[in-house]
C-alpha cells in the first residue's frame, strides 16, 4: 500500500510506503478485513482517506461486492476517481493491435526467443550492428504480452535494428533465396558505408550461422523470421511505421477533446465522420510509401486494417474512459490556467462539497474562492510549469486561503499514475531466489526506507548528514528508536509464539512453563488412577495444531532472525504405510478396555 500526501516543509507531493501485508486468500472480503485491521492497529481514521486508486478488476472495483464498494461503508465520502487509467491505455493499445492479427507481436516474440538461449548469435548480432553503425538493442528485452505498451518499445527497437536483423538472418536463407536477395543486401552495405574488410567478416559470420545446429522448433522459428524480414519486408516496415506513430500517442497520453464529455461519450462513429484512407495517419515511412505507391497491391488491405484498428480503439476508449465523471470534471478546476474563469470557481465549490468533512469549519470558502480568482499577487502560471510548485505559493500565504489550501492539498494528493505497479519493480530488487524466505516485517521495513529516500531524492548519508560530526546536534529520537528496535522486534516475536501456544499476549515465559508443568502433572494423575477420560482431554492436553514443540536443547524459534510461522496443515505426524493404523471410535473409554483391544489386535498380528 502506498500513500500520497503534500509535505508542507518540502513543498512537494510525497509518495511513501504505508505498509505491506501478507494475504493468503485474495478476495474482496479478505482484503477488506486486512485493511480494517491495519487502520485500527495504526490508529488511522477512515475520514482521512480521500480516494483509492486500483486497477479495474472485479475484486477491486466490482460495483456490487468489490473492495472499493466495501470500503465505502467505512468511508462514505470516498471520491470515485475511476481505476488506473494506464490500464485503459494499455488495453486500448491491445485493441489497436488486434486488427493486424498479432503480425508484429509474433515477430517480436520470435526474435526474443531466438536470441535468449543463443549467446553466440547475440554476439554476432552486436558485431553486425557495430559494422553497420546502428544503435545496439537487445532483442531479449522485446515484446512482453502482459506489459504496458511494450509493443511500442519493441517496434522502435526492431525498426532501428531492421538492417542488422536482415544481414544476420541472411545466413539462414536457402541458397536460392540468398541469390534472390543478394542485390538488396548489397544496397544495405552501400547505404551504411560498409567497406570490403567488414563485408568479408559479415560473410564469415553468415557462414557460421548457416552451419549452426538447430532443433526442429528453432528451424521453424528462423523460417518465420526470415519470411517477415525478407519475403514480407514491405508489410513489416509499414506496420512498424504505424506502431511507432500511433502507439506513441497512446503512450504520451495527451488527449484533447473538442466536444463536451457527454457528447463525446454518446458519440456514434459513422463512415461519413471518419477520414478517408488517404488522409489517415499511418506514420512517417508508411505515409511516404502511400504517396509514392498509391496503387500498390499491399496498400489496400493495409489501410483497411488501419481503419478497423482506429474504430475498434475509439469504441473501447469511449466505453472505458470516465469521460463524464463529475469528480474528474471538478478536479480539472485545479489547473492554474483556469483561475479567474467562472466555471472554475463553480467546480471548486462542487469539489468542496465532496470533501467538506476535511475542510476547516470556521472558514468561509466561498469568500476565499472569489478572492482567489482576482488575486493579482499570485505568480503567473506558464504552460509547462509544475502545478504543485505553483499551488505552493498559495499554501504559504499565512491565513489568506486556509480552506482553499486544505482543499487543494487533498486533491493534489490523489494518485493518477501506476505507482503501485512500479513498487513491484522495487520488490524484485529486494526479493529474489536468495531472499525468498524473507518475512513480511523485514520487507515492510525495507520498502518504507526505500520510499522515504526516493521521495526526497536523497541517499541515507545525505538525509542524516551533519555538518559537524563531532559537535553537531544528534537526533535523539532516532538514536532511541535504533537502540529499542531489536528489543521491540524480539518482543513481538515472543508474543506471537506465545499466542500460537495458547498462552495469550500477557503471559510471561515463567508463567508459561508453570502452566505446562501443571498440565503434565494432571495428566500423570489421571494415568496412575486409571480413571476414564475423553478424547477431548487428549486433544486439549498438549500442543495445539498451530503450536511448535521445542525439544530439549533445541534453539528457540523466537531467537531466529526471521519470524517463525507455524505450518498449520502439516501439524499431523505422518504414519508409515507398513504400520497398522488404530482408529478410536468411542469418545469415552477406560484404560482396561483399551488394553483388552490392544491384546486382541496383538494376537491377530501374531497369527498373521
Amino acid at each position: 500500500m502506498l500513500v500520497r500526501y503534500y509535505h508542507d516543509d518540502l513543498r512537494k507531493v510525497m509518495v511513501e510506503h504505508l505498509g505491506s501485508l501478507e494475504i493468503l486468500r485474495v478476495d474482496a472480503a479478505s482484503l477488506e478485513k486486512v485493511l480494517c485491521d491495519f487502520f485500527v492497529k495504526n490508529n488511522i481514521p477512515w475520514q482521512n482517506l480521500v480516494c483509492l486508486l486500483m486497477d479495474s478488476c472485479a475484486v477491486m472495483r466490482g460495483s456490487k461486492t468489490g473492495l472499493e464498494t466495501r470500503i465505502h461503508q467505512h468511508c462514505p465520502n470516498l471520491l470515485d476517481v475511476d481505476g488506473d487509467s494506464c490500464h485503459h491505455i494499455h488495453n486500448a493499445a491491445k485493441k489497436f493491435s488486434e486488427g493486424f492479427d498479432g503480425y508484429l507481436e509474433r515477430l517480436f516474440s520470435d526474435l526474443q526467443v531466438d536470441h535468449q538461449w543463443s549467446p553466440d548469435q547475440v554476439m554476432y548480432l552486436k558485431e553486425v550492428t557495430m559494422i553497420l553503425n546502428l544503435p545496439v538493442s537487445s532483442p531479449q528485452r522485446g515484446f512482453v504480452n502482459h506489459r504496458w505498451l511494450s509493443a511500442y518499445d519493441a517496434s522502435m527497437a526492431t525498426h532501428a535494428m531492421m538492417p542488422a536483423y536482415q544481414v544476420l538472418y541472411y545466413g539462414f536463407l536457402s541458397t536460392a533465396d540468398k541469390e534472390l536477395y543478394k542485390e538488396p543486401l548489397e544496397s544495405i552495405f552501400t547505404k551504411h558505408n560498409v567497406n570490403q574488410t567488414a563485408r568479408a567478416r559479415v560473410e564469415v559470420v553468415q557462414d557460421k550461422l548457416a552451419k549452426k545446429g538447430m532443433t526442429p522448433q528453432g528451424r521453424e522459428r528462423k523460417k518465420r523470421i526470415c519470411q517477415k524480414l525478407w519475403h514480407e519486408e514491405t508489410t513489416t516496415v509499414l506496420q512498424l511505421s504505424l506502431y511507432k506513430g500511433v502507439l506513441a500517442i497512446l503512450k504520451d497520453y495527451v488527449m484533447i477533446f473538442q466536444l463536451s464529455p457527454r457528447a463525446l461519450r454518446e458519440l456514434v462513429l459513422e463512415d461519413h465522420m471518419l477520414l478517408p484512407s488517404k488522409d489517415v495517419y499511418v506514420g512517417q515511412e508508411a505515409d511516404t510509401f502511400r504517396s509514392q505507391n498509391p496503387k500498390h497491391a499491399l496498400l489496400v488491405p493495409f489501410l483497411a486494417s488501419v481503419r478497423k484498428a482506429y474504430i475498434t480503439t475509439a469504441v473501447y476508449l469511449q466505453k472505458k474512459l470516465p469521460l463524464n465523471s463529475p469528480t474528474l470534471i471538478a478536479l480539472s478546476a485545479l489547473d492554474p490556467l483556469l483561475r479567474g474563469h467562472s466555471q472554475a470557481t463553480l467546480q471548486l465549490k462542487r469539489l468542496s462539497a465532496m470533501l467538506n468533512h476535511l475542510l476547516p469549519e470556521d472558514q468561509d470558502l466561498s469568500r476565499e474562492l472569489v478572492q482567489f480568482s482576482v488575486d493579482l499577487t499570485l505568480p503567473r502560471y506558464k504552460e509547462g510549469d509544475g502545478m504543485v510548485d505553483w499551488w505552493g505559493h498559495v499554501f504559504h500565504q499565512p491565513g489568506k486561503y486556509p480552506a482553499l489550501s486544505a482543499l487543494a492539498k487533498c486533491c493534489l494528493s490523489i494518485f493518477h499514475g501506476p505507482r503501485v505497479e512500479s513498487s513491484f519493480s522495487l520488490m524484485n530488487e529486494i526479493i529474489d531466489q536468495r531472499s525468498g524466505n524473507m518475512n513480511v516485517e523485514t520487507f515492510n521495513a525495507i520498502q518504507t526506507a526505500k520510499y522515504v529516500l526516493q521521495s526526497r531524492g536523497q541517499t541515507a548519508v545525505q538525509m542524516f548528514e551533519r555538518s559537524d560530526v563531532k559537535f553537531g546536534e544528534v537526533d535523539r529520537i532516532m538514536c532511541r528508536n535504533i537502540n529499542n528496535a531489536a528489543a521491540t522486534y524480539n518482543k513481538k516475536l515472543r508474543e506471537r509464539q506465545l499466542q500460537h501456544r495458547g498462552y495469550g499476549h500477557t503471559c510471561s515465559a515463567q508463567q508459561a512453563k508453570k502452566q505446562a508443568a501443571e498440565k503434565e502433572k494432571q495428566a500423570r494423575l489421571r494415568h496412575s488412577s486409571g480413571e476414564s477420560f475423553s478424547l477431548q482431554d487428549v486433544v486439549n492436553d498438549g500442543p495445539s495444531p498451530e503450536e511448535e514443540v521445542v525439544h530439549h536443547k533445541q534453539p528457540d524459534p523466537g531467537e531466529a532472525e526471521e519470524a517463525y510461522h507455524s505450518d498449520v496443515e502439516a501439524h499431523g505426524i505422518a504414519l508409515d504405510d507398513d504400520l497398522p493404523h488404530i482408529t478410536l471410535t468411542s469418545e469415552n473409554f477406560s484404560l482396561s478396555g483399551l488394553c483388552e483391544k490392544l491384546c486382541v489386535l496383538l494376537k491377530f498380528f501374531t497369527v498373521q
